[in-house]
């Protein structure tokens, strides 16, 4: 028997009802944005389920389609490259700054399993939003010291959370001369965002493990489960058009009972019912029914206090083109519900 990530179909359902907004909530409250997202193609909850507190966002900036006003001419936005340390080799790494000196939350990206999306569509957002973004490239996913694995990643996740909170947090930008510019993460508001198996998952199962990992935004995680043979086929396919490069019968076929144990997403959940966790998903019936829906219901069922969730009006490859969606939805949780 074989076991694997998602693999969703590029079917859309159609939900019943009008367009709007869906969301399951335990012992909180998510917007019902159908107005302030008219147009961007919001889906009803395809899990069904008591209808939850509402709330609109309050009037101010739409930091998905407005550049912010303000501007700090000694702490502007900024971008650049650097690296930290997982299990002692270089991780390549970038931050972008948002403006201002004062300590300001972030989001690390956690990229998709074989590097394809890493939702960067969504970092102006959230900097001009005055929130603070790191992503990451796993070791071995664009490199050829060391080959790629989930569980591998998932070490790295921890140890870009570990690199964050370094010297209280308080950072140089490197190679900026004599007198560097410093910036400051706020410790108590980390936040890690991904898709798929690289992204969700891994996310998932690192705020379960870090104590220090207090916030999650999961976009249609994967998760391990049996699938038929036939998925061999599409396996050598893709092998195939990328060279080998990306190999997943041999990512899955190396996974040890350990790795299992520990990438068991509802093993992680009595670890998640204090974190604030957000889930997003397609409406992919295959993902809805297989990994949505029981992910929801495991997480209702350990009484979690601060769990989100929603699924967009779209297939599994919706975040091409829901990208304005998802930057108010995220941003509009993130201070509302977590207050960054």
């Amino acid at each position: 028997m074989k076991q694997d990530f998602q693999a969703s179909q590029d079917q859309q359902v159609s939900p019943e009802g009008a367009p709007a907004i869906s969301r399951r909530m335990v012992a909180g409250s998510f917007a019902a944005m159908a107005a302030w997202l008219a147009g961007s193609g919001v889906g009803r909850a395809a899990t069904g389920g008591s209808a939850a507190k509402q709330y609109m966002p309050e009037i101010g900036t739409d930091y998905a389609t407005t550049d912010p006003v303000y501007f700090d001419p000694e702490f502007p936005p900024v971008h650049f490259p650097h690296s930290f340390k997982s299990k002692g080799k270089p991780i390549q790494s970038f931050m972008w700054l948002a403006n201002g000196p004062e300590a300001k939350g972030c989001v690390i990206i956690s990229p998709q399993a074989n590097g394809g999306d890493s939702m960067d569509s969504l970092i102006p957002a959230l900097v001009g939003a005055g929130i603070h973004v790191m992503r990451f490239n796993p070791r071995g996913m664009w490199d050829e010291y060391e080959d790629y694995s989930i569980a591998g990643s998932l070490d790295d996740l921890l140890a870009a959370i570990a690199f964050l909170r370094e010297n209280g947090g308080q950072h140089s930008i490197p190679g900026s001369g004599d007198h560097p510019r410093q910036y400051k993460i706020d410790l108590d508001h980390i936040a890690v965002l991904g898709k798929s198996g690289g992204g969700g998952l891994n996310g998932l199962i690192a705020a379960s493990e870090s104590p220090y990992l207090n916030t999650m935004i999961a976009v249609e995680p994967a998760i391990l489960r049996v699938l038929p043979p036939s998925y061999d086929k599409h396996f050598e396919e893709v092998r195939v058009a990328t060279d080998g490069r990306i190999d997943q019968k041999k990512w899955f076929d190396q996974l040890t009972p350990a790795d299992r144990e520990r990438l068991n997403v509802f093993k992680a959940v009595p670890k998640l019912v204090d974190k604030n966790i957000l889930l997003v998903g397609s409406m992919d019936q295959d993902y809805v029914q297989n990994i949505h829906k029981p992910i929801v219901q495991a997480m209702t069922a350990a009484g979690a206090r601060h769990f989100s969730e929603m699924i967009l009006e779209a297939g599994n490859s919706f975040m091409l083109n829901k990208r304005i969606a998802l930057s108010r939805i995220v941003i509009s949780w993130l201070k509302k519900e977590c207050e960054f």
